[in-house]
C-alpha cells in the first residue's frame, strides 16, 4: 500500500523543514542525509522519492527559510498595521533571533557555504537579497 499524495507532500515538508533548521544549525555540511531522515523517522531510501540530489534538498531547505520579513510584512499588512524598518532590524538583531540559528538568518548562518553550493541556490540566494533590499528600500522610503 503506497501513501497518498497529500502524506507524500506532508512528509516532503517535514523533511524541507527539518533540513533547513539543521543546515542552519550545523551548516550545509554539517548534518547527512541519514540523519536528516532518522530525524524525520524515514529511512535514507525513501530519501530519493521525493529529492533527486542532495542539491536539491539544500535548494529547498534554504529557499524556505528565506522571506521571512516578506511575511511579516504581508502578516502586519493582513492585521492592518504596517510594519516599519525599525521593527524588522529589531525583530532580526534581538538575542532570541542569535540564539536560535535553527529558526534565524539562513544568510547569517549559512553565507560562506551559500557562495559553495550549485546554482539553483545561488540563485533563490540572490534574489532573495534583491527582495530583502528592495522591502527595506520601500519602508525606509
Amino acid at each position: 500500500m503506497g501513501y497518498s499524495r497529500t502524506e507524500k507532500d506532508r512528509t516532503h515538508k517535514r523533511i524541507v523543514a527539518i533540513a533547513s533548521r539543521r543546515f542552519r544549525e550545523s551548516g550545509l555540511a554539517g548534518i547527512g542525509i541519514a540523519d536528516l531522515m532518522k530525524e524525520a523517522g524515514l529511512t535514507v531510501g525513501g530519501f530519493y522519492k521525493h529529492f533527486k540530489s542532495r542539491d536539491d534538498l539544500v535548494a529547498e531547505a534554504v529557499g524556505s527559510a528565506f522571506g521571512t520579513w516578506k511575511r511579516q510584512t504581508d502578516a502586519a499588512a493582513t492585521e492592518g498595521a504596517p510594519l516599519s524598518s525599525a521593527k524588522l532590524i529589531d525583530d532580526y538583531l534581538n538575542e532570541a533571533h542569535r540564539d536560535n540559528p535553527g529558526s534565524g538568518c539562513a544568510f547569517s548562518a549559512l553565507a560562506p557555504e551559500i557562495a559553495r553550493t550549485g546554482k539553483r541556490t545561488r540563485s533563490l540566494a540572490t534574489e532573495q537579497i534583491r527582495n530583502d533590499i528592495d522591502l527595506l528600500a520601500g519602508l525606509v522610503l
